[in-house]
Formats: C-alpha cells, sequence, structure tokens
C-alpha cells in the first residue's frame, strides 16, 4: 500500500501562516494542542493566547458546573415540598377543606402569587363547589376552551415556564397579566379531572428546569383525592 501522507517542512509551514494570518482566531481550539513558551514581557504571545483561551473554557465549566449543583438543590427542595403537600392533601376531611387547603399550601411552598383549580365535569354531572374564597371553577371536559391545553393533555405532563396568553386567562382571569411564569399539571388522565395551576409574577420562578415528574405525582395524588370526594357528593 502506498503511503500518500507528505512531511511539511518548516518552510511551508511558515508561508502557511503568512498567507493565514487569521488562522488561531479562526480556529482557537488550535491553541489548546500547542507546546509554547512564554513571551518577552510587553508582547502579546500565542502563549497568553493560549492561556486565555483555556481559561474561558474553564469558566464555562464551572459556570455549568454550578448551574447544576443549584438544579440539583432546587430540584431538592421541591421534592420535599411537593412530599409534605401530599401528606395534607389526603388528610383534607372534605372538599372545601381541600380547595382551602390546596390554595394556602401550594402559595406558601412555592412562594406563588396565586393558585388556579379548575375542575372538569361529565355529561350533566356538574360538581357541587362549596363557596371558598378560591381561584376555582368548573368545565365541561368538553368545553373547546380547552382546546388550547390540547399539548398538555396529550403529553400528560406538568408544563413549567411561560403559557400563552390565552392559556394564562383560562386560569388567571383578571391577574393574567400580572402572571409571568407558571407550573400547570394535569390532574391524572383518562379522563383527565382539571388542572392545577401555580402562577409567579416572576418570570423565572418557574422554569423547564424543574423537575416535573414530582409535580406529576402531586396532580395525581390531588386527583384521586378530589375524585374521593366528589364521589361522596354523588352518593349523597
Amino acid at each position: 500500500m502506498v503511503d500518500t501522507t507528505t512531511d511539511l517542512t518548516l518552510e511551508q509551514i511558515e508561508q502557511y501562516l503568512e498567507a493565514h494570518p487569521d488562522l488561531f482566531l479562526e480556529q482557537p481550539h488550535l491553541l489548546e494542542s500547542l507546546n509554547l513558551n512564554s513571551s518577552p514581557e510587553g508582547t502579546i504571545s500565542l502563549a497568553q493566547r493560549q492561556t486565555q483561551r483555556l481559561q474561558e473554557k474553564n469558566q464555562q465549566l464551572n459556570e455549568q458546573l454550578h448551574a447544576l449543583i443549584d438544579n440539583a438543590h432546587s430540584n431538592a427542595a421541591l421534592e420535599k415540598r411537593v412530599h409534605n403537600l401530599c401528606l395534607s392533601v389526603m388528610d383534607a376531611v372534605d372538599l372545601a377543606d381541600l380547595i382551602n387547603l390546596i390554595q394556602t399550601e401550594l402559595k406558601q411552598e412555592f412562594a406563588a402569587d396565586d393558585v388556579a383549580l379548575r375542575l372538569f365535569y361529565q355529561g350533566q354531572h356538574k360538581l357541587d363547589l362549596p363557596q371558598v374564597a378560591a381561584n376555582v371553577s368548573q368545565l365541561h371536559a368538553d368545553d373547546k376552551k380547552l382546546r388550547i391545553f390540547d399539548n398538555l393533555f396529550t403529553k400528560q405532563e406538568p408544563v413549567c415556564g411561560r403559557l400563552t396568553k390565552a392559556q394564562k386567562g383560562l386560569l388567571f382571569d383578571e391577574r393574567a397579566e400580572a402572571i409571568n411564569s407558571v407550573a400547570c399539571l394535569p390532574l391524572g388522565h383518562q379522563p383527565c379531572a382539571g388542572l392545577l395551576a401555580i402562577g409567579s409574577v416572576d418570570a423565572n420562578r418557574f422554569h423547564a428546569d424543574m423537575a416535573t415528574d414530582y409535580l406529576s405525582f402531586l396532580g395525581e395524588v390531588v386527583m384521586r383525592v378530589i375524585r374521593q370526594h366528589t364521589h361522596q357528593q354523588h352518593a349523597q
């Protein structure tokens, strides 16, 4: 087999670098593999440029590491909050107690500014909702207004971050414009029993990196307790 490789001479390398003076600016990763000595004081050397490049890369890695650590701490705190909330929810004595508990506990645990609960009913079986000072209402499961949440219903997973203007309007009514980030949980599936939304005026309070598996579990627990109390209503 014929060796087609050709060793470059020092003269050829020099000619190439002279013809391409921006090589190391356009291909900065090449600096990381060079073995360079320091240049005399007062001059800008390739060694200095290489050091700067490595420092920038190290800074980026440090920032990524700190972001991962912060996110891990945030998710650990979220797990604890959800655990405590589930225990409280299961102790609710009736639907009114459950709604009040959801409102107060979620606002406190998540430092939220508003909590919305939208319950769905089938056929003519509307719920007898208690008179409570809370952002709660019911919609027919086939209501066309709910189509704006089709993507959420399809994925059957919580959504954290920013919602559309129409979605916020359905959940938070006159407070919709002030709400800038939301954790929106479907309450179960097949069929979905409703939507639970935790809203904040802080645009960064709820974000896509939040651990939605804990929120999914919270939604399942809330759904089961709601159905338990509504079944009691129909049985009476």
